[in-house]
């Protein structure tokens, strides 16, 4: 007979009587009922004594609200018609982008577009919409399309599944007669595919029926355009618009988007350079480490790998023996989370008059304006100091948008002047900001050093400076040799200021992520700060409340498609020029451990360029011990662009060179060739692949692009890693 037993039924068991038959219990029933008596209490307990539901696990942290709880965000909608009609906003201004650029243009154009023309705007993640029901979109609607093209010709991680679906869409006919639509793209001429997803999507966007107004604009980063590119091309949207509904012009005055107010909250509840809320609350021991939550792994290794005065490359390796979830495969890459040199956070602070401990250290939170057109996702409650530290990039470039609207609120009339003749003038911005690298803080330094520019409102800076984005760096090793150590190879990025104007301090442009590193290098060798480095960088490495302590870094891996043939018997033709060579050192590490196993391998040639045989030959020693070890089924190639009494050789040269012996293996065996380094040289190896490649095949050129193009890349045999 089955028994049950229920709170119900337990609140109707005669006491007396139980106590008198327990008397005449023996050992084992006295057992049985204790074992009763644990299962019933832990199985009611659970949940309120113990085992209680983290209540982190469904509800998002946005800020303290009165009552101390948490706030819950409502599901919002995927149909952007119905969106656009739930806040009222007549053009949705879609962003894909994979390094923040798409996304910043987007911003700019939804606040200016507001501000200058009274235009209803509201700037949409494209990851968060559904392109199907574009086919429903409102025709008095207007969307506008800012998208990057990233890698080989790829959209950017945010847009992956809108251009899927848009695929989708373009091959079933689905038509989109009501979308009208703007589009520019942004992308570099160095790589095969400039600009390729955005002339892909409006392509197929036309085809689908849309009607596109204004020209289709693209961006061309290889010659550092875009910002130019972009305002061009949005001056040429406007006359178009004029064209099919009324706009009507009023003065530009500053409107900001965000409000910044100073806050009352728990100290513990302050984000002081966190880079995720699960970080700031300490739920890291029973979470994922990705890209919204990086981990803060050990540097285990540090040391330079070239005796280059001007050219310090390094080799790293961290620690993820802490963490058996997080995982790397050879040739993933490895994002380093980076922060702003105090030197650049206290000029800023200074020059607008927030040096006080008040200013910096006074928690204030951050919320978009009602009725904005996009959501403030910049961590609050948090410090001027730490957002200007941790938060945003104080350090890049800025734009003449932003000196247009900065010279509001400059300090003295000739400050106004001086900012408007560059935002005016792009001769005069390439030649005076562009070619000096020019921060916003050395720009209101250099214009007026005199006077604190106290009047310009921090919600400017928080607007137009770009969030930090992690820089990525390919994996030198392979989990098959270093399963818990993944290591980088990188090269410092210093360099000089071709201005005669420039003065002694600013005579270098320190770049972010690698002088982050650099630092952590020199404290890892315990290294004094080089002499010759005048303003070099100093960071605060032991992170926002000592998460950092001990050479700490917050990374998380980013997967690839740079991978080893499935067939470890597959050749492999392998091109690097300087830190280049980092992923084909990880290739190597796993194909010798192959070999050490047993496995059937298949020939291997690295083509490696540098400038001599002893300063920057990166491994030099590991690339001999390869050739001892495997004989001729490897074989290494150096290209020494600067070696004494010798004349200059490139990796394309020595790919030239080499014909007789690679080209079998492409056309006979089906090698696999990979390049990997500046987007450049990438573009001359290919053209030289494609040469001869027609010369052995005895075919156009034509046919032999669309061999790599085609059979090579859709097989897997031809990848890039390539970066401006």
């Amino acid at each position: 007979m089955e028994i049950s037993l229920s709170e119900h039924s337990i609140s109707r068991i005669n006491l007396p009587r139980l106590a008198e038959s327990c008397l005449q219990l023996r050992i084992g029933d006295w057992l049985v009922l204790l074992c009763l008596a644990i299962g019933l209490t832990f199985h009611y307990g659970s949940g309120k004594l113990w085992f209680k539901p983290d209540p982190y696990t469904y509800v998002m942290y946005v800020a303290p609200q009165k009552s101390g709880e948490l706030k819950v965000q409502p599901k919002r909608t995927r149909d952007i018609g119905q969106r656009l009609q739930e806040i009222d906003a007549d053009i949705a201004i879609f962003w894909g982008s994979q390094s923040g650029v798409s996304e910043r243009f987007a911003e700019r154009l939804s606040r200016e577009w507001r501000a200058r023309f009274s235009l209803k705007t509201m700037i949409a993640d494209l990851d968060d919409y559904d392109p199907e029901h574009l086919a429903s979109f409102p025709g008095d609607k207007l969307a506008v399309f800012l998208i990057s093209t990233y890698g080989e010709g790829d959209p950017p991680d945010n847009a992956v599944s809108f251009y899927s679906s848009l695929e989708k869409m373009h091959k079933k006919g689905t038509r989109l007669d009501t979308l009208r639509y703007c589009a520019m793209g942004m992308g570099n001429k160095n790589y095969k595919y400039y600009n390729r997803v955005m002339k892909v999507v409006d392509k197929m966007l036309s085809d689908l029926g849309a009607q596109r107004v204004g020209p289709l604009g693209l961006a061309d980063e290889s010659i550092g355009t875009s910002e130019e590119s972009f305002m061009e091309w949005k001056d040429e949207i406007i006359e178009n618009l004029k064209e099919t509904i009324t706009i009507q012009e009023r003065p530009l005055t500053y409107e900001p988007s965000i409000d910044i107010v100073g806050s009352s909250v728990d100290a513990n509840l302050v984000y002081l350079g966190e880079p995720s809320e699960k970080a700031l609350l300490g739920m890291n021991d029973r979470v994922a480490y990705n890209a919204t939550n990086p981990y803060p792994a050990p540097l285990v290794q540090s040391r330079k790998l070239s005796s280059l005065q001007d050219r310090v490359c390094m080799h790293m390796e961290f620690d993820l023996s802490a963490v058996p979830a997080l995982r790397y495969q050879t040739g993933d890459h490895l994002a380093v989370w980076p922060i702003n040199a105090n030197n650049e956070v206290n000029r800023l602070l200074r020059v607008l008059g927030l040096d006080d401990e008040l200013s910096r250290k006074q928690p204030i939170t951050i919320k978009a304006k009602e009725g904005a057109a996009t959501n403030c996702s910049l961590p609050s409650p948090t410090t001027r100091e730490v957002l200007l530290k941790y938060y945003l990039e104080i350090g890049g470039l800025v734009s003449r948008d932003f000196l247009m609207s900065l010279s509001q609120f400059a300090p003295t009339d000739a400050a106004k002047e001086s900012l408007l003749r560059l935002a005016k003038s792009k001769e005069a911005f390439r030649n005076e900001v562009t070619s000096r690298y020019l921060s916003a803080g050395k720009i209101m330094e250099m214009i007026e050093p005199k006077v604190a520019w106290t009047g310009v409102p921090f919600t400017l800076l928080v607007e137009n400076f770009n969030r930090i984005q992690p820089r990525r760096y390919s994996i030198s090793s392979s989990p098959l040799k270093q399963p818990r150590q993944p290591s980088i190879t990188l090269v410092v990025n210093n360099r000089p200021v071709s201005s005669e104007r420039a003065s002694r301090e600013d005579q270098t442009f320190f770049g972010l992520a690698t002088n982050f590193l650099l630092a952590h290098q020199h404290k890892f060798s315990s290294e004094e700060q080089p002499t010759f480095a005048q303003e070099a960088p100093i960071y605060d490495l032991n992170g926002p409340r000592d998460k950092l302590e001990s050479g700490k870094v917050y990374i998380h891996i980013k997967r690839s498609t740079f991978k080893l043939p499935l067939n470890p018997a597959t050749p492999i033709i392998m091109v690097a020029a300087g830190t280049g060579i980092a992923p084909f050192r990880g290739f190597m590490q796993e194909r010798t451990r192959l070999t050490d196993l047993g496995k059937s391998v298949g020939k291997m040639i690295l083509f490696f360029g540098c400038r001599d045989d002893t300063s920057d030959y990166l491994y030099r020693d590991e690339w001999r011990e390869y050739e001892e070890r495997l004989g001729d089924n490897f074989v290494m190639v150096p290209a020494f662009s600067r070696l004494s009494g010798q004349k200059k050789m490139y990796v394309q040269d020595a790919l030239v060179e080499t014909k007789d012996v690679i080209m079998p293996l492409i056309l006979q065996q089906g090698a696999a060739f990979y390049i990997c380094g500046s987007a450049s040289m990438a573009r001359e190896v290919r053209t030289r692949l494609v040469d001869i490649l027609a010369e052995a095949g005895d075919q156009s050129r034509e046919d032999a692009d669309s061999m790599i193009t085609g059979k090579m890349k859709k097989a897997g045999l031809y990848h890039e890693d390539v970066w401006s």
